[in-house]
């Protein structure tokens, strides 16, 4: 154990010494991520760059009804809609934080068959990649991406 690798760590062992919850969340993680992006690649994405969350039965966004501004959420379901069918521009497009999210969710994917087949989780490599700047980074990314969504919906782009 003096010799493991941070990139192949081992799920914790459950008292009987398997690691069945490990996989068992990873599982779960891979599936979660299959629906979100199955019921992604369902929709029909707005020609908008928004909207398309409203044929889940959601309602319009209150934001752009009250105030005519965007939510720092629209466009998120037209992103994903956009990059699970490979139209990565118009998922920039329309939500650029919901191309990244997209790609993590599929990630996120990977991941957890990766812990539910080998038993490992993939939070080794995740650690010594992630710090405070990527979270930093990714809070900044939020920011402009919203700018972004209010820029376009204003028309200025």
């Amino acid at each position: 154990m003096a010799d493991e690798d941070p990139i192949t760590d081992k799920v914790p062992l459950d008292s009987d010494g398997s690691c069945f919850k490990g996989r068992l969340i990873g599982l779960s993680v891979a599936l979660v991520g299959i629906v979100i992006l199955g019921v992604a690649a369902s929709l029909a994405p707005a020609e908008a760059g928004l909207g398309t969350h409203r044929a889940l039965g959601l309602p319009p966004c209150n934001w752009i009804t009250m105030m005519d501004m965007p939510c720092p959420t629209c466009g998120m379901t037209t992103a994903f809609s956009n990059t699970v069918r490979g139209d990565w521009v118009s998922g920039f497009r329309a939500q650029p934080l919901g191309l990244v999210f997209c790609v993590v969710v599929a990630m996120a994917i990977i991941g957890g068959l990766w812990t539910a087949i080998l038993g490992r989780g993939p939070g080794g490599l995740i650690s010594t990649v992630w710090n405070r700047w990527w979270t930093w980074g990714l809070v900044a990314f939020a920011l402009l991406a919203w700018v972004w969504k209010i820029v376009d919906h204003r028309g200025l782009i």
